[in-house]
């Protein structure tokens, strides 16, 4: 299990120039679980797995005028899972990018982006 937590502001004076575009939520955290190497009967090869939950919270998105505004908060759940043989030198890997399919914005004006899945096999030789 792993987790972080950020908590963003800024102490610069209002006269300071980076602070229309600064762009950060003041909190954010994200929690995951993980476990490779689990023996679950799978002929010739091991699996493991990650799950990780992000939220972050809402902010103002500045940028130039026309592209200023709020972008709320979200949340966000990504999992993945990997299997590889015995011998290490193959992995297959299927996970996805915001699995629940919440559309969100990160950016104002951006387009709101929804689940992403992918499917990796590596070979080493």
């Amino acid at each position: 299990m792993a987790g972080n937590y950020s908590w963003n502001v800024l102490n610069a004076g209002a006269d300071d120039p980076i602070i229309p575009a600064y762009n950060t939520p003041e909190h954010k955290y994200n929690l995951s679980f993980s476990a490779r190497d689990l023996d679950w009967k799978i002929r010739q090869g091991s699996v493991g797995y990650l799950i990780s939950h992000k939220w972050v919270e809402g902010f103002v998105f500045e940028g130039s005028p026309q592209f200023t505004g709020a972008i709320p908060s979200y949340r966000l759940t990504d999992a993945q899972v990997t299997w590889t043989n015995n011998e290490g030198d193959r992995t297959i890997k299927l996970g996805a990018s915001n699995v629940l399919n919440r559309k969100v914005v990160q950016v104002y004006g951006g387009p709101a982006v929804g689940r992403l899945i992918y499917l990796s096999a590596t070979v080493s030789f």
